[in-house]
């Protein structure tokens, strides 16, 4: 039956052009029940495609006109000097998809300035991204240019990016960077400027994984271990605290974001322990909702 299915899905990569960007899990990694689909392989229709259209139409695709102070020329993430901080990637994190999905044309070329300011913006050590902090102005984040967060949201562009060009720009910045993060965590640890990385590792810990099962690098696997010894534990807190039945203990976007980190983790630790925990988070989730 898992044959019959990894053979279906190769026939529906073949079919829709994608074939170039699949690639099947390297050893070290288990294999996955499924496999993410390159952005532009399901064409939208009908209602589908409406809704896409006013997203077009509405706040996603004309943000930078409503919020210029934080989305227009002066973002860090365009090398300005205002917003250097996750407000910026967050747009884009929804515009790139919509733009490549409907193949935009308008969409893709706000897009592309983002990205490209993010490929070029990498140093020889391996950085990328703002990099100088600014005094305090009302409305924008200046400071912390150098969080571990904010490359989370941009390397989840970026590998989106990659799913809809293969521009293989995408898999030599990131091998350099996170060459770049094996070298300065144990000094510069995920919560040394902010503690949201510490929450939200398992964005970067996702990404550290897709790029192994597309080079192999081994220190891809080194660089996970270390990512989750650092990261809040949430396979811990789910298993053995109180921490979802108290109110108030926990920021509701870093639960969200953070919960799924025991199943990233387990493609390369597959112990049991990582499954209960995503069981027993999400049986008091829904026992206790609203709480944390």
């Amino acid at each position: 039956m898992q044959l019959r299915l990894h053979l279906l899905l190769l026939l529906l990569l073949i079919a829709s052009g994608a074939w170039a960007q699949y690639s099947a899990p390297k050893e070290g990694l288990i294999a996955t029940p499924y496999q993410e689909l390159p952005l532009g392989a399901i064409k939208p229709q009908g209602w589908l495609r409406e809704m896409l259209i006013r997203q077009k139409d509405g706040t996603t695709g004309t943000m930078d006109k409503q919020y210029p102070l934080i989305m227009g020329s002066r973002n860090g993430w365009l090398g300005g000097d205002g917003d250097q901080w996750e407000r910026g990637p967050y747009w884009i994190d929804g515009l790139l998809p919509l733009a490549y999905i409907l193949k935009d044309k308008e969409l893709i070329a706000k897009v592309k300035p983002w990205i490209e300011w993010s490929i070029k913006s990498q140093t020889p050590d391996g950085y990328f991204g703002p990099s100088k902090d600014y005094p305090g102005e009302n409305g924008v984040q200046r400071d912390n240019s150098r969080d571990w967060w904010p490359k989370m949201v941009m390397l989840k562009i970026l590998k989106q990016y990659y799913s809809a060009t293969g521009d293989k720009r995408v898999v030599k910045l990131m091998t350099n960077y996170f060459k770049y993060q094996l070298k300065e965590l144990p000094s510069k640890p995920l919560d040394n400027w902010t503690y949201w990385a510490q929450y939200r590792a398992g964005d970067n810990l996702m990404e550290v994984y897709w790029l192994y099962n597309i080079t192999g690098d081994k220190f891809l696997l080194d660089l996970g271990d270390l990512i989750y010894k650092q990261s809040f534990d949430f396979t811990d807190a789910f298993l053995n605290t109180d921490m979802l039945s108290r109110m108030g203990s926990i920021h509701t976007v870093n639960l969200s974001q953070g919960m799924k980190t025991p199943l990233v983790y387990y493609q390369h630790h597959p112990k049991q322990k990582y499954l209960d925990a995503m069981k027993k988070g999400y049986k008091d989730l829904r026992k206790y909702n609203g709480m944390a």
